[in-house]
């Protein structure tokens, strides 16, 4: 009877490095550190003489290591890479073999040379801390400038879709700042983006007056379900842009029906089209739902059209059709693709534009199917709430010096730029801008339209695309600590991937946003705002690599593909909010999905669009993230399973333990060759490693992904390929052998929890701060893991632990 998961999990935080002797090392590092040689040579030497040279010495020197060689000084030598190679097999048990019995290392003798080397590397980090100078100096990535505009400025959508999108780092980050520098060409990019994002928050003139589209049910007119309205004439009224459509019944729409308006070629460029749908929905079964989807569309000729949806989400509908709901839309005119013949004079080719109003629904079949009754639908544009919008308030603000614009000027830079810019602005650094000012002004009919042009140019800086730190005076004891205004901006880009709102930079203003209890609270009043969703969705899809699924051909249902999407994330989030254990993303008793994913998985009684925690059983086959059907998905090679893909995913992305790059003369599977085309796919992997230049890479890599092999391209559990049952057995290079997925995921649990918790936090601290980490991190990282594990390695204390570092806290 194999051991209960909770006992797993119980025997493998048992054997944690970082709960025992190395937690107590990594507490209570010398703040001035000496190498202990003594202790190497006393008690070190002389096992790696009896265990280690035979292979790593004058007459092996297998993997070009000569370990008789070493200096043993990891502070001041030169071989502590080859050092941290050797911690890194001991601590993972790899070497020696477990075939090489003659050299089996003792339990004893294993730990003392862990935890020596453990020390050491500690030290020597904090000496290469002290000496190097870390950089987190970066503009923000794509993904940030989108959402700062947006809080910035309040706008409500992403305007800059235009600006290529940011590769992703070694350790798979795109906001490292060994990536994200900026010519000065770009600058003019960015400055025509800005200025386009001020014109769409600012108003000039009077209100302009919106066309409006109305398709409602007639006074007096019947309000009864079941039947289509009667086609209408496109336009039955028409008064001051008005276009009225009277309907004797209300539209019944069933599921994947919709409803088509013309809305011909009358629709402004840009501003935003509000859509309010009033709609009841004709059952409230509990296992049905039913939304509203948006589609834009347009058919200019036979051969030439397009269909587009263009709604951020799709919109439940919950009411009864007899008490109606009123369902609104926001739709940004000049970010959505329109008819380029709309403004044609002739009316071909095509200039009408369409929208569709489309049903969602899971709905079965039946006499009592489920439908939607929509009884007024009505389409505006440009809409606002108010004149002018409350955006251009917060720019162009009531003050008692409105008339003299030298002064007036003067307090919408000072207010401007010091949001902008997140830190306090000094006087002498306004006056450049109201200089600019000065030389627009007489080019422009008013006020506002010369500021936006002086306010496009300050979203134009480095102070504004890049996170900057102001440079420290040189510290013997380390790195500078961060200002008040510069945590304020390292904490909101963790967190909301964008600028600090007014209370972080109140309390960095007023100096205390460091105290702790501030801090504290400061943390879970961000991860509590719904500007935190920001941070699962990219530190996820960046951990875990999701951006593969963008090559991915093989999934023809875009309903599965996005859910596919959406699970990891979904899945993170709820840990989040739970304060779960980073050890359930190895595995847990649950899943977190929705209908589509769970009818994928074969989980019963999951019905709606919504992503919820579901207790999972057996023999499901799921639980955690690693049996997630995305990261299956991407790591197939499209039509099966790919353990190539897998281990190297796995390795990289979960262990923090990438595989080096395959050397240029690995020879390829030769396909053309009957003997293996006659080959399982693990037995073709079984005759690639037989070949010298694949085989210490390969034994490494391919067990893991082998224990993948119960999944299809799509994620799917099987027990058979080509009728044949499926083997998932593989032996790792320690000799561990992983009886398939469940016995990856035991061993992981009862193993290597110390390896991907301090994966965790590498990962993590590497987002937060914005910048590669290196072996000078190595000790702070070691400190940090210990604090985490002693927290029960949950998800959002390790938020907390990030940010109270060291690390966070230093230049």
């Amino acid at each position: 009877m194999p051991q209960t998961w909770d006992a797993v999990r119980e025997a493998g935080r048992a054997k944690s490095w970082y709960l025992n002797a190395i937690g107590e090392r990594a507490e209570s590092t010398a703040a001035v550190p000496t190498a202990n040689l003594a202790h190497f040579q006393k008690t070190i030497r002389p096992v790696l003489a009896q265990k280690c040279v035979a292979c790593h010495g004058p007459n092996s020197t297998k993997g070009n290591l000569r370990v008789d060689r070493l200096n043993p000084d990891l502070l001041a030598g030169p071989d502590i890479e080859s050092w941290r190679a050797i911690y890194k097999v001991l601590g993972n048990s790899e070497m020696p073999p477990e075939d090489a019995a003659k050299y089996k290392l003792a339990d004893t003798d294993r730990t003392n040379i862990v935890n020596w080397l453990g020390q050491e590397l500690g030290k020597a980090s904090i000496v290469r801390r002290n000496r190097s100078e870390h950089s987190s100096f970066r503009r923000m990535t794509k993904y940030e400038y989108n959402y700062a505009l947006q809080d910035l400025l309040g706008l409500k959508y992403p305007i800059a879709n235009s600006l290529p999108p940011e590769a992703a780092s070694e350790n798979g980050f795109k906001n490292s700042s060994d990536l994200l520098q900026m010519s000065p060409s770009q600058f003019e990019a960015y400055r025509e983006i800005g200025l386009k994002a001020l014109r769409r928050v600012t108003a000039s003139g009077d209100r302009p007056q919106p066309v409006t589209y109305i398709h409602s049910v007639r006074e007096g007119g019947g309000n009864e379900a079941g039947k289509q309205a009667k086609a209408m004439p496109n336009t039955v009224e028409r008064a001051d842009k008005c276009y009225r459509t009277d309907l004797d019944k209300p539209y019944t729409v069933s599921r994947s029906g919709e409803v088509k308006m013309d809305l011909d070629r009358f629709l402004p460029d840009d501003g935003l089209m509000r859509v309010r749908v009033r709609a009841g929905r004709t059952t409230q079964e509990p296992d049905e739902f039913v939304s509203l989807r948006l589609v834009f569309s347009a058919h200019t000729s036979n051969n030439a059209n397009f269909a587009q949806v263009i709604s951020s989400r799709d919109h439940p509908v919950t009411a009864p059709a007899g008490k109606p709901e009123v369902i609104e839309f926001e739709i940004p005119l000049g970010e959505i693709q329109r008819n380029p013949f709309r403004k044609s004079e002739t009316p071909f080719p095509r200039r009408n534009e369409f929208l569709h109003i489309r049903s969602v629904s899971n709905a079965r079949g039946g006499r009592n199917q489920l439908q939607v009754v929509i009884d007024s639908i009505e389409v505006s544009a440009p809409h606002f709430d108010r004149w002018p919008p409350q955006s251009h308030l917060e720019i162009f603000f009531a003050s008692e010096n409105r008339r003299d614009e030298k002064v007036y000027g003067r307090e919408v830079l000072s207010r401007f730029l010091e949001r902008a810019w997140r830190r306090p602005v000094a006087p002498e650094e306004v006056v450049p801008f109201l200089d600019l000012f000065s030389k627009y002004r007489p080019d422009f009919d008013t006020f506002e339209g010369a500021m936006l042009e002086v306010l496009a140019t300050a979203l134009a800086t480095p102070e504004f695309l890049y996170i900057t730190q102001r440079t420290a005076a040189p510290n013997a004891q380390g790195p500078a600590a961060v200002s008040d205004s510069e945590l304020a901006s390292r904490l909101s880009f963790f967190l909301w991937a964008s600028v600090p709102d007014r209370e972080l930079l109140r309390l960095a203003r007023e100096g205390t946003l460091k105290k702790p209890d501030v801090l504290k609270a400061q943390v879970d009043r961000m991860l509590a705002d719904p500007r935190a969703d920001r941070f699962s969705q990219q530190f996820v899809e960046q951990w875990l690599g999701l951006d593969g699924l963008e090559s991915v051909t093989h999934v023809k249902e875009e309903a599965l593909l996005e859910a596919m999407r959406e699970e990891p994330v979904a899945f993170f989030r709820d840990a989040l909010r739970g304060n779960s254990s980073v050890m359930d993303f190895l595995h847990s008793d649950y899943v977190v999905v929705n209908e589509r994913l769970a009818r994928h998985y074969g989980i019963p009684n999951v019905f709606g669009p919504q992503f919820r925690n579901v207790p999972c059983a057996s023999q499901a086959h799921r639980g955690g993230i690693l049996t997630a059907a995305v990261l299956l998905t991407m790591n197939s090679d499209g039509t099966d399973s790919h353990p190539l893909k897998r281990g190297v995913w796995l390795m990289k992305r979960i262990l923090d333990d990438p595989p080096p790059p395959p050397p240029a003369d690995v020879p390829k599977v030769d396909l053309t060759d009957p003997r293996i085309l006659q080959m399982t796919l693990k037995e073709r992997l079984a005759d690639h490693r037989n070949k010298p230049a694949c085989a210490s890479c390969h034994s490494r890599i391919d067990p893991w992904g082998i224990a993948f092999e119960n999944y299809d391209a799509l994620g799917t559990w099987r027990t058979s390929i080509k009728n044949l049952p499926v083997d998932a057995t593989s032996v790792l290079f320690n000799k561990q052998e992983l009886a398939g997925v469940d016995g990856l995921k035991r061993y992981l649990l009862a193993d290597r929890q110390d390896q991907f918790a301090r994966a965790m936090v590498h990962k993590m601290a590497a987002y937060a701060l914005g910048r590669p980490l290196t072996f000078a991190d190595h000790a702070d990282l070691d400190g940090l893991t210990v604090r985490f594990r002693k927290q029960d390695d949950r998800l959002a204390d390790l938020i907390h632990v990030v940010v109270n570092s060291k690390l966070f806290h230093s230049k």
